[in-house]
């Protein structure tokens, strides 16, 4: 159950970059608002997960998850490079995120 909730906090940790990007420098109001929230969402999803899973794996797994999120997103919504060698090292988080979940915690 704590995977799916470390897994719901990176879903808002994607939430809180976009948010982050789309503010301008938090000039944007609303986009402002929606990082804040995002952040909080985030974090404190992270805190509930650390109840039962190991802190370093729970945060690995956090900002991994984010960085695939965030780096598909970018590359998706923002139009960001999606070079072959960036792919290869996104899917090198990714396996890493992967073996942390296998390995028995």
């Amino acid at each position: 159950m704590m995977w799916l909730v470390l897994f719901c906090s990176s879903i808002f940790e994607l939430g809180f970059t976009a948010f982050m990007k789309l503010s301008e420098g938090f000039k944007k109001k609303k986009f402002t608002i929606l990082c804040i929230l995002s952040s909080i969402c985030s974090i404190g999803l992270l805190s509930i997960a650390t109840t039962e899973l190991p802190l370093g794996i729970a945060y690995a797994v956090w900002t991994g998850l984010g960085t695939i999120f965030i780096t598909l997103f970018g590359i998706a919504v923002f139009k960001e490079s999606k070079r072959p060698l960036k792919l290869v090292f996104l899917g090198c988080v990714l396996v890493g995120v992967i073996g942390l979940r296998l390995s028995g915690v």
